[in-house]
């Protein structure tokens, strides 16, 4: 008895023990990531530090999410134009002249601001250098603009010195306008164009609007632009104004999203303005449907993303990593093929790389050719390319930086 039990303790101790291995996660080294990064930039748990300008974009892209949509305005201002992040004397050109308005907003201590463009046609261009023209074919445009101050006291006087800006520079060939709804908007027009421009202080914001109609319409645009401004002050009731101390205290990537995004370039530092590094909730991600990240047509992104319930949104060069509520929902996100644009047809599987799907995409929709879309956990990862091998090299490097980030 002894004997046996020495037997069997030794067979656990040192012998090899025949049976069945259990399932385990795939063992990434056998993935063909091509030259592609697999760990995070924290892999040592140092999370990137931003330097103190970079805090006010954080700001700004937390802003996105409480920045209506065009398309909340009319359903038909579906296509995107333009987003992005403001501070600094950085305002968009839809605000007017570019170098004085920014100026003007340095000068009343503008903290930061985010502003989103969209029409009711694809491809509409609108030149702000002097008055606003846009492609016939658009009927209307939209671009908001929500710019916050120290207080309502900045916020009251850089309004008014950006409607005196542009009224000026306009040269008489325009005319103010008032809004009943609004009584403290600083607006007005080109009688012979279909634009209205409006400054609206409101509390510590400004809310800075440019729309058009089909043609030169006074009632439908004020119709326009007050509907707009109630939509967008409903919006804000659900945030806060940030104080500059806030701002500086505002973590960065803090549940490690955008961490867990192929990364290349190993950017650290949030880029809005090039669309290249970004993190944002799923509304605030809608916004850079503008074809530069995201295809155009809103919403089919908005449908997409609200199919996978997505949380946050990060954006890189390479990739794109939705958060998603549940292991399920991703896993669904795959099966359903819930890519953020339409696609062509099926195309090969990434080797070796579970739970993915690729697809080659329609061109008007995507800048590249093919797309793999991957779970992992809670998490959804989008890659793409021109070419279908490197577009699995890029799946197999995304999964592998899921399975090693922490």
């Amino acid at each position: 008895m002894l004997a046996a039990t020495l037997i069997a303790a030794l067979t656990a101790c040192g012998s090899t023990v025949t049976g069945t291995a259990l399932p385990g996660e795939t063992d990434t080294r056998a993935l063909d990531s091509g030259s592609y990064p697999v760990e995070p930039l924290n892999a040592h748990d140092d999370d990137p530090v931003l330097a103190f300008h970079e805090r006010y974009e954080v700001a700004a892209l937390r802003l996105a999410d409480y920045v209506i949509n065009p398309s909340q305005i009319d359903p038909q201002l579906k296509y995107g134009l333009d987003a992005g992040v403001t501070w600094g004397t950085i305002v968009p050109s839809s605000m007017g002249s570019y170098g004085a308005m920014g100026d003007a907003a340095a000068k009343h201590k503008m903290l930061f601001g985010f502003h989103s463009a969209a029409a009711s046609a694809e491809r509409s261009i609108y030149d702000t250098f002097d008055w606003p023209r846009k492609e016939p074919q658009s009927k209307f445009t939209a671009d908001l603009t929500v710019l916050q101050f120290p207080d309502a006291a900045h916020a009251d006087a850089a309004a008014q010195e950006f409607y005196d800006i542009d009224f000026a520079a306009q040269h008489g060939a325009n005319q103010p306008v008032a809004l009943s709804t609004y009584p403290g908007a600083h607006a007005h027009w080109r009688p012979d164009s279909p634009f209205l421009r409006v400054f609206l202080p409101h509390d510590s914001y400004v809310i800075a609007l440019l729309v058009s109609v089909e043609s030169p319409d006074l009632p439908a645009l004020t119709t326009r632009a007050e509907s707009a401004f109630t939509t967008q002050i409903q919006a804000l009731t659900a945030t806060t104004p940030l104080t500059e101390e806030q701002v500086l205290a505002l973590p960065w990537d803090p549940d490690h999203v955008l961490m867990r995004t192929l990364n290349p370039d190993q950017s650290t530092n949030p880029d809005a303005v090039g669309g290249s590094y970004i993190l944002t909730g799923k509304h605030g991600a809608v916004h850079f449907a503008n074809r530069r990240v995201l295809p155009s047509d809103r919403a089919y992104v908005d449908q997409q993303l609200t199919r996978m319930e997505a949380d946050q949104v990060a954006f890189t060069t390479a990739a794109i990593v939705i958060r998603t509520p549940s292991t399920d929902i991703a896993d669904r996100a795959v099966t359903e093929k819930l890519f953020p644009w339409q696609v062509r047809l099926d195309a090969d599987p990434a080797p070796g790389v579970p739970d993915t799907t690729c697809v080659e995409n329609r061109r008007s929709d995507s800048v590249k050719r093919f797309s793999c879309l991957l779970a992992y956990n809670q998490y959804v990862g989008i890659v793409s390319s021109n070419q279908l091998l490197d577009a699995h090299q890029r799946a197999a490097a995304q999964y592998a930086l899921f399975a090693n980030t922490r």
